[in-house]
């Protein structure tokens, strides 16, 4: 199910055959999908019975859960266990209200290999008839519809009958997911009835609160918060109309393969007028994500291909969000023509990108928690793109000079060298602008963010004359990333435990991260340490992570489809489950 296997050749007679299986099997898996409504809200399939039950029972003994085969937990509560097809397919759905019963209806298929021996153990109709049963206490309805049985509750016999006359045919909004659909063993899914009615409940009980504190904005007690409250209201407006604008449907699929490697999908439809949905098919980068990264402990990797068309849309976003709430950033008297300025400055700092990815170590004891970040980034001049994005900088402290807030962020920008190459470093003195004399356990968290003068340091290296090399390192430091950038270094991704994780992943995904599970143990405990130290005088003692594949992200957006996965190989899952049990003995 998951791994990328080696290419090999089919005989010709076979390849007709071959594809009139993989036909079967995708008809098969969704054909409990073919009764769903296209108005439906929402739904849950859980694919293969047996299959899932025999997985979920795997994963509880793993962790010792002590929970019940799932299977098993269901026939005992609900008291099904005559007639069931156990390999079959269970959908649970949720249907639009009538004007007699406006809240949703919910509906269940449940898979039946024998009608008759169903409906004797539920003291239902064996011919198939609607009729009112009593399952797990509830008095509810029951009918055959085609290889299922029927449920709905017993104010919806009307939907229910309706439901019996429908011919079942695939839905046509699904069509998009349906390989996806039939790998996963569990898939949910909100449909676009179900995403437009809770995008429009958003926005009423929005409306309902925007009242309640105009009301109150008078009130001296309340009036500050009032005022805050609105501006939130701004933000959350904002984000509503945004997702009514692009989505049209979203999915969650959890797929476990038969050595338990796990990943959990989602996908998002996107509609074609947003500005997601006129975005190309984003191709796979020569440049991978972990090249130029040596093999050493880390705590993530990320990184991929920054499409040109990308600018411009992600600009006028955040130039858009800061624009909603100026009185956050202090710039309620900015004029039209400098938030344009603004959103002019964001593209001039991603113009010429076409690649980046970034690392962080998890460092030593010591080290301000915001460093040891590095990246590598491929771009179409690298001398030039320093001097766009020194000159965006400036631009940035010219309009941030007209700031009334209390924290003003100016960005110290110097040219430099690193060796023979160019480079700038940018410094932001954050204790100088957040510091709080009245609260110097606040300064101590910025000093162990940032170091003993609180600045964050940043430089930008253009290593050659298309990469730029970044880091909130040293020089020196920065320099053996260079070596490494520039030499291709191929030692991370080659280990085999990156591969493992690699081979779990899409691979026509083309942004991809991996988090290292031990990394990011010894970084957490860096950082509880640092806090620690200073709040009681001591540290804490948290066992090390065994080696183990790190955990795979990957996204991917494609003919008007968002595709996020997550993926856990079976290695990985065991160790967590021996973390997990080593921690819970000391």
């Amino acid at each position: 199910m998951f791994a990328n296997q080696a290419p090999c050749r089919v005989h010709p007679k076979y390849a007709t055959l071959l594809i009139a299986l993989a036909a079967c099997r995708l008809a098969t898996a969704n054909e409990v999908l073919h009764y769903l409504p296209e108005d439906a809200l929402g739904f849950a399939v859980v694919q293969d019975l047996n299959s899932f039950n025999t997985k979920a029972e795997q994963l509880t003994k793993l962790f010792e859960l002590p929970l019940p085969a799932p299977l098993a937990f269901v026939q005992f509560a609900t008291g099904i266990s005559e007639g069931l097809d156990l390999d079959g397919d269970l959908l649970v759905a949720m249907l639009p209200g009538t004007s007699h019963a406006p809240t949703p209806q919910p509906m269940v298929l449940l898979p039946i290999a024998d009608y008759e021996k169903f409906a004797a153990s539920v003291n239902g109709d064996e011919s198939g008839e609607t009729c009112r049963v009593t399952i797990a206490g509830e008095d509810v309805l029951v009918a055959k519809q085609g290889p299922y049985a029927l449920l709905m509750n017993v104010e919806h016999r009307e939907t229910l009958e309706l439901m019996i006359g429908l011919e079942p045919e695939p839905v046509a909004v699904l069509k998009p997911l349906e390989q996806w659909i039939a790998d996963n063993d569990v898939t949910i899914t909100l449909m676009p009835a179900g995403l437009k009615m809770l995008l429009a409940l958003g926005q009423q009980n929005l409306g309902s609160q925007q009242q309640i504190f105009s009301e109150q904005r008078n009130d001296p007690e309340v009036e500050e918060l009032a005022k805050q409250m609105q501006k939130n209201f701004a933000v959350s407006k904002w984000m509503l109309e945004m997702f009514d604008a692009e989505l049209k449907l979203g999915a969650v699929g959890l797929a476990i393969d038969e050595q338990l490697n796990l990943r959990l999908g989602k996908r998002v439809l996107i509609k074609d007028t947003g500005i997601l949905g006129k975005t190309k098919q984003i191709e796979v980068s020569s440049q991978s994500p972990l090249a130029g990264y040596p093999d050493q402990p880390y705590v993530v990797v990320a990184g991929g291909p920054f499409p040109k068309s990308w600018g411009d849309a992600l600009a006028n976003v955040s130039r858009k969000f800061m624009e909603i709430m100026p009185e956050a950033y202090g710039l309620e008297e900015l004029s039209k023509e400098k938030w344009q300025e603004l959103e002019e400055t964001y593209k001039t700092m991603m113009q010429g990108l076409d690649f980046s990815s970034m690392i962080l170590l998890p460092g030593k004891e010591g080290d301000p928690l915001f460093s040891n970040i590095y990246g590598i980034a491929k771009v179409a001049d690298a001398a030039g793109y320093l001097d766009s994005y020194q000159k965006a900088m400036e631009t940035w402290n010219q309009i941030m000079a007209q700031s009334t807030s209390d924290i003003q962020l100016q960005y110290e920008v110097t040219p430099t060298t690193v060796g023979d190459a160019k480079a700038c470093e940018i410094v932001v003195d954050v204790a100088a602008a957040a510091q709080a004399p009245n609260v110097p356990v606040f300064n101590w968290m910025l000093e162990a963010m940032f170091g003993e003068d609180g600045k964050l340091r940043q430089l930008l290296v253009a290593a050659d004359e298309k990469t730029i090399v970044y880091g909130m390192a040293e020089q020196d430091q920065l320099k053996a990333v260079i070596d490494n950038a520039l030499k291709g270094e191929a030692g991370l991704s080659s280990t085999a435990e990156m591969q493992v994780t690699m081979k779990l992943m899409p691979t026509n995904a083309p942004w991809k991260m991996v988090v290292s599970p031990a990394g990011c143990v010894q970084w957490a405990t860096r950082f509880a340490n640092e806090f620690l130290v200073h709040l009681q005088g001591n540290t804490v003692e948290i066992p090390q992570f065994p080696p183990c594949p790190p955990v795979g992200f990957s996204m991917n957006l494609a003919d008007s489809r968002l595709e996020l996965d997550m993926v856990w190989s079976a290695e990985t899952l065991k160790a967590l489950a021996a973390y997990i049990k080593k921690c819970q003995e000391l």
